[in-house]
């Protein structure tokens, strides 16, 4: 006997998809008496912002605004409204922070939600799902970056929150966001921001349309260039890429519902049709996901934040430079024969001029950058949905371009060191599962010219172990348990002439256990403990959670 998923989203529904892993784990849907019928607020133990002591001013976007039906005539999402910097609070700024308070109560599942200034996005973010009492929690994101955007003048302000409610799915978001600006002084000095933004708009990734682009025209006197990168999975498969099996093992289990394509994800970034560029997206488990248990109350590693994966394509602006359109295109990985569902997301691009010139030149000198990762599997099927596959992938890339600026001649070169591997065990069609994922990133970033040699480097470790099992004995008594090991690791450098000069390190990790017992008696019951460790100019940082059952251990 198989267990089957409980509940699957409706076809057509936004946010983050209960996990059917495979096609055969039960998600458990949302539920709000797990832990009698209210748990503990949403709380994480990340580093909260600093924020400036100047004088600030707080613009309010949006006032407990209720997002009940994304899809209803008309629909209550996206909210738009028109955000005018305060002149009270006039730039440079030395810091702008977004504040969101959201309440939710009753039954309902997570949602996916994107906040865009300018239609520019700033926020990639998912909500947590409810007890029948209600919960509460905040979102503080740092949007200083963002500045070129906020300087030019009144902008739309756009809150995308597609939400489903009906007799059996009661929960209404209920969200306000402010945003607050900081005046600069002596000690807290105006933020060093690009001169101009650009983006690609949103995108949309399918099996159908694995790629897509955006003609873009750039300063002609560009001097850096970097982008950022939303994106996550979505539909039943895709916001499980990790979990996914091979073509081959699914193909060799027709009907058993178990997701293809592998668990390797890679996004391209390219210009003109050259790769410049490769993310590969953390996988970020929302609050619905494997069992809500686990989340209650302490969400994923960036559940409540999705990252913005930055490239430095700074190599790439002397193709940039003409006053021409050009192309910036994504398209995800080809291994497997693209992904299962689909990959949305925007792309945003930041350029830093030459004040002292109207133009510069440049050269691209040297491209070694893959079209694509470099993929290999090991699969043993041993029949009756039964098996156990190692994926690995890895990629060398290195770009060198020099800019001719008023300032001298500025060589940059940019190198990616990345590797992945997935080693999974499956047995039952699902109903016993071992995953052990680990990716290691590690990109370099060197310019000489214009002063001393300088480098930086961040090396990051994604690091996510699951063990998941369902049993049954003769009288009918199932028994399920899940256990994770997820973090984020981070360690950054920067050095001049050949001196470290800065470095800064972030260790999280999350533990997050939770078990299902029905039958001769009926127990829901889980547990956590968070770990956030991290060193930089700001000082160190340390801070432990630990939650039983919703609430804080004793």
């Amino acid at each position: 006997m198989h267990l089957r998923p409980l509940l699957r989203r409706a076809a057509g529904l936004a946010g983050a998809a209960v996990l059917t892993l495979a096609g055969t784990l039960t998600a458990a849907g949302p539920a709000h008496a797990d832990f009698g019928t209210d748990y503990h607020d949403p709380v994480t133990a990340t580093r909260p912002l600093t924020r400036p002591d100047t004088r600030s001013c707080t613009v309010e976007l949006m006032h407990e605004r209720e997002f009940r039906n994304g899809y209803g005539n008309p629909p209550d999402t996206p909210y738009t409204a028109t955000l005018t910097p305060p002149a009270d609070c006039a730039g440079p700024w030395s810091a702008v922070v977004l504040d969101l308070h959201g309440q939710v109560a009753g039954r309902q599942f997570d949602r996916i939600f994107g906040v865009r200034v300018g239609g520019v996005q700033v926020l990639l973010s998912s909500t947590p799902e409810p007890s029948k009492d209600g919960i509460a929690w905040n979102v503080e994101h740092d949007v200083t970056r963002y500045a070129p955007l906020l300087s030019g003048g009144p902008q739309e302000f756009s809150f995308d929150l597609a939400n489903v409610t009906d007799a059996t799915y009661t929960g209404v978001f209920t969200i306000s966001a402010e945003l607050t600006f900081f005046t600069a002084n002596d000690r807290w000095p105006a933020a060093r921001t690009a001169d101009r933004l650009l983006t690609t708009g949103p995108f949309d990734l399918t099996q159908a349309a694995p790629a897509t682009g955006r003609e873009l025209t750039f300063p002609q006197n560009l001097e850096r260039l970097t982008a950022e990168v939303y994106a996550r999975g979505g539909g039943a498969c895709e916001e499980f890429a990790y979990a996914s099996a091979p073509d081959a093992f699914a193909a060799a289990n027709p009907g058993s519902g178990i997701c293809g394509k592998g668990p390797f994800r890679e996004l391209r970034l390219t210009v003109d049709g050259r790769v410049a560029g490769a993310v590969w997206p953390y996988p970020v488990i929302y609050t619905g996901g494997w069992d809500p248990l686990l989340w209650r109350p302490v969400p994923g590693v960036f559940a409540f934040d999705l990252p913005a994966y930055r490239l430095d394509l700074t190599p790439y602006v002397g193709l940039l430079l003409d006053g021409r359109p050009h192309t910036v295109g994504v398209t995800v990985n080809t291994a497997e024969a693209q992904s299962n569902d689909v990959w949305t997301g925007q792309v945003n691009l930041f350029a830093e001029t030459d004040h002292g010139a109207a133009r510069t030149t440049g050269q691209l000198t040297d491209h070694r950058v893959a079209p694509e990762a470099a993929v290999g599997t090991e699969l043993a099927d041993h029949g009756g949905g039964s098996g156990d596959w190692t994926v690995t992938a890895s990629r060398h890339d290195l770009a060198r371009g020099w800019v001719q600026t008023s300032h001298g001649r500025i060589t940059t070169e940019v190198r990616d060191d990345l590797a992945f591997r997935s080693a999974q065990q499956l047995r039952a069609t699902g109903d016993d599962v071992t995953l052990r994922n680990g990716t290691d990133l590690t990109r370099t970033t060197a310019t000489w010219g214009g002063g001393p040699h300088r480098t930086t480097t961040v090396h990051e470790g994604e690091p996510l172990d699951v063990r998941y099992l369902v049993s049954r004995d003769a009288a009918g008594n199932t028994d399920q348990t899940t256990a994770m090991d997820l973090g984020y690791h981070r360690e950054a450098t920067a050095a001049t002439g050949g001196h470290v000069t800065e470095r800064s390190t972030v260790d999280h990790t999350l533990r997050p256990t939770a078990r299902r017992h029905d039958g001769d008696r009926t127990v829901r019951t889980g547990s956590s403990t968070e770990e956030y460790r991290s060193t930089g100019p700001e000082g160190p940082y340390r801070r432990t959670l630990t939650f039983v059952d919703g609430w804080p251990s004793s």
